[in-house]
Parts: structure tokens; sequence; C-alpha cells
């Protein structure tokens, strides 16, 4: 039975087949829409939960908040299963999924993760998938009880995007403002900049929010919610300190995503992440952010 989340306006569920592969659903009396699509190969599981919840009613959306397999690939599926179904993502997502080289990596690392959790065999749908409608930010999704307000929020990826629910006072987060991973604790999640991440998190801050829906979580209020922009702006400069720490004392970078590693890759994380996609954000997660702050604070230092 899929974690449920109701109020008076919506209700929320997890309904990803597997951990790590959450898709969440919106159910208003209206619209219905699915915040990320989990992984392809177990992408028929997720439709069950869906029908088993919507009970005969239609998926309206798919809204994926970036392009990464984990959460975009199970959109091409709900095709076969929702005829008017229509896939929202930013304008680089879009761009994204028409590349081959990007199709490709997301099917090697839907393989990868489908020999972790025991699935042998997968239906590939992968170079179908695109999206039918693209948006940035100020883009707002009508579901008519509710509306969708877009955020651009690059940092884990340059195509992130979250959404802002006015009526619920309800951010459905982006990955660049990183996945509780503890008490107070979040793994940071900037594959593509470190400022950019910051700047999104410290925007969080300062906006109007009782309500998130986390990205690997689900709906969090009270005090986990009013904690998590700060705990996320404070891990965030830990891993930056731990970083740039290591790389002046000489460390080597396999080093550096060791000590990285002991701190973030919590039970809790490695709960949703197998240890190749934790190695393979290292690899790009360490190197930027040398690049990027060493740049800032000591120019020409890097790159020379």
């Amino acid at each position: 039975m899929p974690d449920i989340y109701r109020d008076n306006i919506i209700t929320v569920a997890n309904v990803g087949a597997v951990p790590g592969g959450d898709a969440f659903l919106i159910i208003t009396d209206k619209k219905t829409a699915l915040v990320d699509s989990g992984f392809s190969f177990c992408a028929e599981e997720m439709i069950q939960n869906i029908n088993s919840l919507l009970e005969g009613r239609s998926l309206d959306y798919v809204l994926l908040t970036h392009s990464h397999y984990d959460h975009a690939s199970g959109s091409v599926y709900c095709r076969s299963h929702f005829k008017d179904v229509k896939i929202v993502a930013s304008k680089y997502a879009s761009m994204v999924f028409s590349k081959p080289s990007a199709i490709a990596v997301m099917r090697e690392m839907n393989d990868s993760a489908a020999l972790h959790y025991g699935y042998p065999d997968w239906e590939d749908k992968l170079d179908e998938l695109e999206a039918d409608i693209t948006v940035c930010e100020g883009d707002v999704i009508d579901l008519e009880d509710i509306s969708l307000q877009v955020i651009d929020a690059p940092g884990h990826t340059r195509c992130s995007i979250a959404f802002y629910i006015p009526q619920e006072k309800m951010l459905i987060a982006s990955e660049t403002s990183g996945c509780i991973a503890g008490e107070h604790l979040v793994a940071p999640c900037f594959l593509v900049g470190y400022e950019m991440s910051i700047e999104h998190i410290k925007r969080l801050m300062n906006m109007d929010i009782e309500k998130l829906l986390l990205p690997h979580r689900g709906v969090v209020d009270g005090e986990v919610c009013r904690d998590f922009p700060a705990d996320a702006l404070r891990s965030s400069e830990l891993l930056k300190d731990i970083i740039i720490g290591d790389y002046r004392m000489g460390k080597t970078q396999d080093e550096i995503t060791e000590h990285y590693k002991s701190v973030f890759f919590t039970p809790e994380i490695q709960r949703l992440q197998p240890p190749k996609a934790f190695y393979l954000n290292a690899s790009y997660i360490v190197p930027m952010v040398i690049k990027e702050v060493l740049n800032k604070s000591e120019p020409g230092k890097i790159g020379e």
C-alpha cells in the first residue's frame, strides 16, 4: 500500500515500485498529476499502484522535476495506459530526451538498477521518451482545484525545476535542495553547480512554505519542513568544506570521495541509491566543487 498524505484539497501518494524510484501521485477532485515517474524496469508496477488509487479516473499529467533516469524514465510507460496524459518537463529536459547519448545512459542505469533490485527482464521503451509540454520559471500548471507554479531550480541538473502550490503553501521540491539523509542532515545533490544550488536553497528560506513534497521522501510538514532549508544549506556547506579541505591536504579524488561517503551515504541514502549511483554522482560533484570554489577564491589556481 503506498504511503498516503491527505488533506481537504489534495491526496499525495508515493506510487513508486521500489525505493529510489519514487513517484508521487497528486489527486484532487478535478485533476490528477504524477510528480516524477521512477525507473523504466518497474514502471508497470508503478502504473498498477496508480490505477489502484485512481479507481477508473485518468491520469492528466506527469510532471518531471528533471531528466535523470530514476525520475523520468517511467513516464513513457504512462502513455500506454493513459491515452490523454501530458508529460511536462523543462525545455532543457526536453532537449536532453532528444539526445541518443542521454537515452543510452538512462538505459544503462536502468539495467544496473534492475539487477540491483532483482528485475532481470524489462520492456525498453526509452526511445519514445519525450515531453508534450515544456515549461520554465513563472509558468503555471492548472489542476483546477490547485495550481502549480514552475520554479527554475538548476544545480542538481541544468534542467531541474520545482513547483509551488499556493493553495497549500506546498513546495514540490527539486533534488537541487538535497535529500534527507538523517536528523538535520541533507545529502547534497549539486551535480552541475554548487553556487547555483546554494542560491536555490536560500530562495526556499524566503518562501511561504508550510509543507514540502521532497524527492525520495514524500510530504513533510511541521518541524521537519521548517528546518529543511537551513539543514540543506548547512549540509551543502559541510560537503563543500570536506571536499576543499581534503583537496588542500593533498588527498586524491578517491580519498575525498570516501570521506564524503562516510558522512553522507547514510542508511537512509543507501536505501534509495545503489553504491554505483553514489560513486557516479561523486565523480561529478567532487571535481566540480574544487573547480568552482577554488576558481572563485583563488583565481588561476585551477585550470591555469
